[in-house]
């Protein structure tokens, strides 16, 4: 059994998608969670509308590096990886667009949606939230701290087994089209 992905989070400052100002990552490695890192990042604009979520303000990231900046040492934890997140729309989409905010590409990696592991791993809790399942599950969590989320995320994938992952986007053909977590590519 192999169960090796990163699971990612993004906190973004507003409502504009390449806004991204915190990421967190949870590296999973054989079934055991064996890296979290985070960072904060500067935004292109000093507009925070979501520090009530986060509490990250615009004071707390103007000395931060860009996304930009940061890309070559965060590159390593999407290129041709398994990538997990929950609601992996929302992440992908901040991702997508703060590296073309940048001018960067966006490389080839799998996606596995935790939101959608919740849904046929429990389907009977009463919603599918990061902290709904979280709670359920007994994992601690900060909610809105990109590594804490990224963290459950990561829990989430592996509590619900092998029988409710699914990897089924790819977001680049320059990997093969399908890739078993549990196993290998096939």
């Amino acid at each position: 059994m192999r169960e090796c992905f990163t699971a990612f989070d993004f906190e973004t400052a507003n409502s504009q998608s390449h806004s991204a100002c915190q990421l967190g990552v949870a590296v999973v490695e054989n079934g055991r969670l064996v890296r979290e890192k985070s960072w904060l990042i500067k935004p292109p604009e000093k507009f925070f509308t979501f520090t009530y979520l986060h509490g990250i303000n615009y004071a707390m990231v103007k000395e931060q590096p860009s996304f930009g900046e940061l890309w070559p040492e965060i590159r390593e934890y999407f290129t041709g990886q398994i990538i997990a997140a929950h609601n992996a729309d929302f992440d992908i989409g901040v991702l997508s667009a703060t590296l073309a905010h940048y001018g960067l590409f966006m490389p080839a990696f799998y996606v596995i949606d935790s939101l959608a592991v919740a849904r046929r791993a429990w389907p009977k809790l009463t919603n599918h939230k990061l902290s709904t399942v979280a709670a359920h599950l007994q994992v601690a969590l900060t909610h809105h701290d990109a590594a804490s989320d990224a963290k459950a995320c990561a829990e989430i994938v592996l509590r619900a087994g092998q029988q409710h992952v699914e990897i089924k986007r790819v977001v680049s053909r320059l990997v093969p089209e399908s890739m078993d977590l549990f196993g290998g590519s096939y």
